[in-house]
């Protein structure tokens, strides 16, 4: 072998030593239809965390969209109506997905992850975060109540929050987002997932 060529370059030149200490990968769990957290501790707890904060965003978005749409005011007042059944669609979407994470349904979660593939990874879902929140924070009319306007701006700046939170984990702390799987339920094997469903969590 020469000097500064690794030993895996050259055939029969690796050494006994190296290759006993190779991780074999013992503390591999199986991946079930639910999502779920490998391993435990901290990450586990974050990561658990992150989902019912989502839950949580999911019905204050809902909840807005349909505030909004009671206090629909006319034919001059149709662009925050339109806002409001989107509002109420992504949260619907997210909530679906926070579920599937949660118990796997096979056939929603399939339909989810053909379509809405970005949400199944933590940055995906931060910048799908971001975007509703700037989309909520575009709602604006005067004519609606001391209420939803307040309502308004905390789940924007909720929904930004969280985002940034989650791109925070991704960027800063990856071995906590190494641990995030995310559901396979309904998903074949030649799939790249399990059909099996038992939740990890």
């Amino acid at each position: 072998m020469a000097y500064g060529e690794p030993d895996w370059a050259s055939p029969g030149a690796t050494t006994p030593e190296a290759t006993q200490n190779a991780a074999t990968g013992s503390n591999i769990s199986a991946n079930s239809g639910a999502g779920g957290v490998s391993g435990g501790g901290q990450a586990r707890l974050i990561l658990v965390g992150l989902s019912f904060l989502d839950i949580g965003l999911a019905a204050m978005m809902t909840a807005l969209g349909v505030m909004t749409l009671i206090q629909f005011s006319g034919v001059a007042d149709t662009s925050a109506a339109f806002l409001a059944v989107y509002m109420i669609i992504f949260a619907a979407l997210l909530g679906t997905y926070e579920v599937m994470y949660w118990v796997g349904i096979p056939w929603i979660n399939k339909i989810l992850r053909k379509n809405f593939g970005f949400l199944y990874g933590l940055k995906g879902k931060g910048l799908y975060l971001i975007f509703v929140a700037f989309l909520c924070l575009g709602l604006k009319n005067d004519s609606f109540s001391q209420l939803v306007k307040v309502l308004t701006w905390a789940t924007g700046i909720s929904y930004l929050a969280v985002g940034v939170l989650h791109l925070f984990i991704v960027c800063i702390h990856p071995t906590i987002s190494e641990k995030y799987r995310a559901p396979t339920a309904g998903l074949s094997a030649t799939d790249g997932g399990t059909t099996e469903t038992p939740n990890p969590v």
